[in-house]
C-alpha cells in the first residue's frame, strides 16, 4: 500500500454523544497515547469502517455484566455515521450498542495480531 492510500478523502464530520464501555475506551485510548499517531474518534472510525466491511454479518453486543460506559462525543465521518443509522433503523440495535460492537470485534480481529494492549 502507497503512503497515500492511508488517507482519507474529505468527508462531512458529524459528532454524536454516546455511551462507550470502559474498557473499550481503555483500550482506544492505549492505542491512541502508545501505539498509534490518532485520535480515539479516528480510531473508532477505522473501527467502524472494518465493521460495515462485513455488514452482513453485525449482530448485537450486549454490554458484560457490570461494565462502566464512559458518555463522549466522537467526531464521525458522514458516510459511517449514516450507515450506522441505516442499520439501526434496519435491525432496532441502538447506535450506542453497534459502534461498541464495532470496537469489541475489531480488538477481536487485530489485538495481538497488530498490537499489544497492556493497561
Amino acid at each position: 500500500m502507497e503512503p497515500i492510500e492511508k488517507l482519507y478523502k474529505k468527508d462531512k464530520i458529524i459528532t454524536r454523544s454516546l455511551h462507550i464501555d470502559e474498557d473499550l475506551y481503555e483500550k482506544l485510548q492505549y492505542l491512541c497515547e502508545n501505539v498509534y499517531d490518532t485520535s480515539v474518534s479516528k480510531l473508532v472510525n477505522i473501527c467502524v469502517e472494518t465493521e460495515l466491511q462485513n455488514e452482513n454479518k453485525i449482530k448485537f453486543y450486549k454490554k458484560p455484566y457490570k461494565t462502566e460506559s464512559i458518555y463522549r462525543s466522537i467526531l464521525f465521518r458522514k458516510e459511517f455515521y449514516d450507515k450506522l443509522v441505516e442499520i439501526r433503523e434496519k435491525t432496532g440495535i441502538s447506535f450506542s450498542r453497534l459502534v461498541n460492537g464495532s470496537i469489541k470485534r475489531f480488538f477481536e480481529k487485530y489485538e495481538n495480531k497488530r498490537f499489544h494492549i497492556s493497561i
